[in-house]
């Protein structure tokens, strides 16, 4: 009795604890997009961002175009989240798509320290980071906010490589 029971509990420990740690792995190549509207709110001051929180929480829908309600909800995930301070990246994944990628300031200084001197023309950054996908992205034709949006918890590996990285105005 006291076998069964003991490995009754230990099959539930293991189901519980996959269940709960939906982490992935992930790899990729760094995209670079020179002009990015994420970037410029991310930078933007703290009183000013509560300005922002307020405008897209208070916003009548009915009066914005289709783009700005894409935007609007696209931010609204990264409000929710509380990603909207966070450093983030653009990876290039196997399938040809880009997925944004936020992350702590810890990981994302292990990019940054390879990211000096880097020269886009002749070399590409690999980047494998552990992590979970927090939204697929707002269908957009535009391609400004379809990407999907992930966290980071551990970047695993960086690999700096001869070749062209990929990127976009």
């Amino acid at each position: 009795m006291k076998k069964l029971l003991t490995y009754t509990l230990l099959l539930l420990m293991i189901i519980s604890c996959k269940t709960k740690n939906n982490d992935s792995i992930i790899q990729g190549e760094i995209f670079i997009k020179l002009i990015d509207v994420r970037n410029i709110v991310s930078n933007i001051p703290d009183n000013k961002l509560e300005e922002v929180k307020k405008s897209i929480a208070n916003a009548d829908q009915t009066n914005l175009t289709e783009s700005e309600i894409k935007s609007s909800n696209y931010f609204k995930i990264l409000l929710e989240k509380d990603l909207i301070k966070k450093p983030f990246f653009k990876l290039k994944i196997s399938s040809g798509n880009i997925i944004n990628v936020y992350t702590t300031k810890t990981e994302y200084s292990k990019l940054q320290k390879v990211l000096e001197n880097f020269d886009k023309y002749k070399e590409k950054i690999k980047v494998k980071f552990k992590g979970i996908k927090i939204s697929d992205g707002i269908f957009d034709s535009d391609g400004i906010f379809d990407q999907p949006i992930y966290l980071a918890d551990e970047i695993i590996s960086i690999e700096k490589t001869d070749g062209k990285t990929d990127w976009k105005k």
